[in-house]
This record gives C-alpha cells, structure tokens and sequence, in this order.
C-alpha cells in the first residue's frame, strides 16, 4: 500500500463491490445516515434516495456528467445558479490549450499530459467533449509511431469538438492519425481502400442497417487520393526529416524541432490518385469527392439518431428510447448539426433531470481517475493513471477495435473492479492529508450510500481509510 498502511483491508472494500457496481445501476439502495448528523430520506424501497429536486443535487448530477468532478466550491457556485444558466455556462466554456509536450511524438507522454489536463483545467466540459469524440470517432496510436499524429487529434477534437458536426467529420477525414488508422493514404483511384468508407458508415456517422456493400465501395472511391503531408507554420509544405540513416533519437529530436517552429501535417486530396469517375452512394450519382460524400452522409436521415444515441449513452441514460433519441436527433438536426445544441437537448431533457436518470451511468475508468484526481485536487496523479488504465481496459488511443470501448456496465468485470480498487489503494497511499472525508461523502456521493458503504465507511476514524472506501465504492463508480 505505500507510505501508508490502511487499516481497512482490500478484501472489504471488494466486499462492496461484489454486490455493488455490477448490478447497482438496476439494483438501488437506501440511504443511511454518516456521522455528523446529516442524514438523506429514502425514496421508494429499492431505489436511490435522488436527490435531484434539489437545486444542489441537480447540480452535482449534471457537472458528474458534463465534466470530471468538481470541489464543493465548484458545487456550491453551481448550486446558486438555475439550472439552464449552468447549463449554458458549461456548454459555451471555450477550451484551455493543452500545455506544450517536450515529446509530441511521444503517445506516453501526450497521454500523461491529458490526464493532467483534464484533471486540472477550469474548462471541463471541453476535455469531456474531447473524450466523447475520442470513443466514438475512433484512432490507435500504434500507426503513426515517431510522428505527432496524436496530439494533433487531441488537439483538433478539444479545438472543434463543440462546433458543428460537419465541420468536425470533414476534419477528422483529414485527420492524420485518422488517415494512418484507417489506411487511407494506402487508397488510390486504382485500389480504393475501403476501411474509412465501412467505418465512417457503420460505426460514426450511419449505424449497421443503413448502408451496403455497394455504398462502402464507391464510399472508397470518393475518399481515394487522400495524403499527409508536413506543412511550415505558414501552411507551406516542407519535408519531414528522414528516418532512413538517423536514429530514433536523432529523427524525433528533428521532428520535434520543426513542431516546436510550428510545423504540423495535414490531410490533403492528392488529385493525381483520387478516382474522378462517376460514382453512386448512398443513391446519389456524380463524380463525388470527399467533401461531397460527406454532405451525402449528413443528409442521411440515420445520421442525426445515430449521434444523438452515442452522446444519449454516454451522457443521458444507458438505454435511451427511440422518443428521446429522435427529440434530440431533431433539434440536432434542426439546428444544422451544432453540437453544443446537441448537448443542451440532452442536459434539459426531461430524461436527464428525472430520478430514473441518477447514478444510470457508470464513470469509464478515465473518467473515474479524473474525478479522483480533482475530488482530492491532485493532478500530479497523471502518471499513476497511464499505469492503471491497461488493468482498467482503457488505454487512451489504443482502442481494442475501431468500435471503441465498451460503456457503463460493459466497463465492470472483476478483474477491472480489482485495478479500480488498487488505483484507489495507491492514490490513498501517496496522500498524507485529506480533506474532511465527511465532507466529501456529501459532496461527491450527495450523502446517498448503500448499506455496504456506510459500514464500511463507518468502521474506521482515519481519513485515509475513509476516503479509500469512498473512492473505491460502487457510489462513486456511477454518475
């Protein structure tokens, strides 16, 4: 366990767990009472006392999912204002640049200086849509080994991921990890590749169902001819420095020189070996280039459900129904494809502020490192949270397939519970003064607890024990 030697023992912390995340999003608890007095009232016998009738507990329910946590201040601020101004000021935050990484090519090292980002800038919402864009419009890392490709992405998806999604899907097209993942600079007018057409369809922007095997072949044709190429800070291309003849060291040493003058790669159709032929997709006939396949897709009508589903499960509710899906998808739609209208439909519907909606989803494991990490204020945990992820299942930018991780109760496993669990273990053990654990159980679990959690919580005086029940409670887990 550290410098520390908890006096609570792991095997009654999985105790909890046993019964507790894996069925705790249709299985709810009562409430009990902590010391100190405070004490919730039970709704209906079997479900979660929600407490989202009041202005505190809504507030704590919305920023749990429009960002990574918060600190009673942050909550308390929250808490005076109605919910649509909240809702407002969250959805129009404006991003905070991702500081400046001594090693862009390095995957490890943007990784770490994500987590530290999100678990430590004001504007969360923006790292949360960063995220979203992240499991959805999926890329791996393990292509563009030497090169920046990910930070790029990360850097466009925090950039443009609160825009329009038009604008979005065209860049992300253009997108150079994207182009590695999906071997579009493989795709000529001679041999169309059809890995970006299938997935663009099937798993961004249309879903199984709406497409076929014709549309992702001439899909290929249309996206044919796409290259990367290095550009100056002036949009001028330049050549990238050559890996042939140098070492590693030396080439990501050049390389990161011309990034540091501002030098970045991008997407662009290279003619000479785009197929320029008349193509039908999607029932629409012409000689279609990128831009207007993609206009072609947006206008599908599956295209608006579709996302709206994804954000719907991520944000909303674990089973969202087709109503909700398609009053979201219309005003989606309706609004040219913004999202921030996009999420606005989502935190007012009535399916996010009802009591069926609170503590429905469970936190992903970044999103559970995060919120650690800001709950006890302490970002330096970065580096514990690159550790942790391969037992949790989530490694950022190294997707287990081109559909992305699983989502709430698809992330709970005994194995994943035990990292979780141990993450906790070694976040406590690095710590050597706590916030008032009383306090926090208040503020990050509304005071709502099973009967588990509070025996647990209650055996012990040390802070530390209480808060490493806290964090490694099924409570916690979900949102």
């Amino acid at each position: 366990m550290g410098s520390r030697n908890l006096q609570l023992s792991r095997r009654q912390v999985l105790g909890i767990a046993a019964g507790g995340v894996v069925g705790a999003v249709g299985f709810r608890y009562l409430t009990l009472q902590f010391p100190g007095g405070s004490q919730t009232v039970a709704s209906a016998a079997g479900a979660w006392a929600s407490p989202l009738e009041t202005p505190a507990g809504l507030a704590a329910h919305f920023l749990r999912r429009a960002t990574f946590g918060y600190t009673a201040g942050e909550l308390d601020a929250a808490a005076s204002m109605s919910y649509p101004d909240l809702v407002d000021m969250v959805v129009n935050e404006q991003a905070h640049p991702l500081p400046q990484i001594a090693a862009a090519t390095s995957h490890a090292a943007v990784v770490r200086a994500w987590y530290e980002h999100m678990a430590s800038t004001p504007a969360q919402f923006p790292e949360r849509m960063t995220l979203f864009w992240h499991g959805l419009l999926t890329s791996d890392y393990r292509k563009a080994a030497r090169l920046p490709f990910v930070l790029q992405q990360n850097q466009l998806y925090r950039s443009i991921g609160r825009g329009d999604f038009r604008t979005l899907i065209n860049a992300v097209t253009y997108d150079p990890l994207m182009i590695r993942y999906l071997d579009l600079e493989e795709s000529t007018d001679a041999a169309p590749n059809e890995n970006y057409s299938r997935e663009l369809m099937e798993l961004f922007t249309l879903g199984v169902g709406h497409y076929t095997e014709t549309d992702v072949r001439e899909g290929a044709r249309a996206f044919s001819g796409i290259r990367t190429v290095l550009v100056d800070s002036a949009g001028r291309r330049i050549q990238p420095p050559k890996l042939k003849g140098s070492t590693p060291a030396a080439y990501a040493q050049a390389l990161q020189e011309l990034i540091t003058q501002g030098a970045r790669f991008k997407g662009v159709l290279a003619t000479r070996q785009h197929d320029s032929g008349a193509k039908t997709f999607l029932g629409h006939t012409g000689n279609l280039d990128p831009a207007q396949a993609l206009d072609i897709i947006l206008s599908h009508p599956a295209c608006a459900p579709h996302i709206a589903r994804a954000a719907l499960v991520q944000f909303c509710t674990p089973s969202p129904s087709t109503a909700l899906i398609n009053s979201v998808a219309t005003q989606f739609l309706k609004s040219n494809y913004d999202i921030k209208t996009l999420m606005r439909a989502i935190f007012t519907n009535d399916a996010f502020t009802s009591p069926d909606a609170y503590r429905s989803l469970v936190r992903g494991p970044t999103d559970f490192m995060v919120a650690t990490m800001r709950a006890l204020s302490r970002p330096d945990l970065a580096a514990m949270c690159v550790q942790s992820a391969p037992g949790m299942d989530q490694i950022l930018y190294d997707m287990p397939t081109v559909a992305g991780w699983p989502s709430n109760q698809g992330w709970v496993s005994s194995g994943t519970w035990l990292s979780r669990v141990n993450f906790a273990a070694g976040v406590v053990a690095t710590e050597q003064r706590f916030p008032d654990p009383v306090a926090a159980v208040h503020t990050h679990l509304d005071g709502v607890v099973g009967p588990d959690t509070a025996t647990v919580f209650n055996a012990r005086q040390g802070a530390g024990d209480k808060w490493y029940a806290l964090l490694a409670s099924p409570e916690f887990q979900l949102k």
